[in-house]
């Protein structure tokens, strides 16, 4: 028996254990799967669209008209208090992840 255990001793010692954080392996897969998912879905959105306006029919090519119309006469400055918004969260988000950075390091 007690060579049994030092052979098993021996073997562990010899296989060294990977240095494998799950967290952050099953973090960055959760991260692969679904950018790419959220691309495919939005690929396929714009597509369909883009298809769907390439109708013939008299009603689409109106409808069509009216979406490049509105579009060119976008006004931007309604727009400011969202964009300020979107601004302020990619801040938020850049400060987040380079704490995450630091703390991943040993740095804090």
């Amino acid at each position: 028996m007690s060579t049994f255990q030092s052979q098993i001793a021996n073997l562990k010692s010899q296989i060294p254990m990977p240095n494998i954080d799950f967290f952050n392996f099953f973090r960055w897969l959760l991260f692969i799967i679904a950018s790419i998912y959220a691309t495919v879905v939005t690929l396929q959105s714009l597509w369909g669209w883009y298809i769907w306006f390439q109708g013939p029919d008299k009603f689409i090519t109106l409808l069509r008209r009216y979406v490049l119309v509105h579009g060119l006469r976008l006004r931007f400055k309604t727009f400011w208090g969202d964009v300020i918004i979107c601004v302020l969260l990619c801040v938020a988000f850049l400060i987040m992840w380079r704490l995450h950075r630091l703390i991943f390091d040993r740095m804090i």
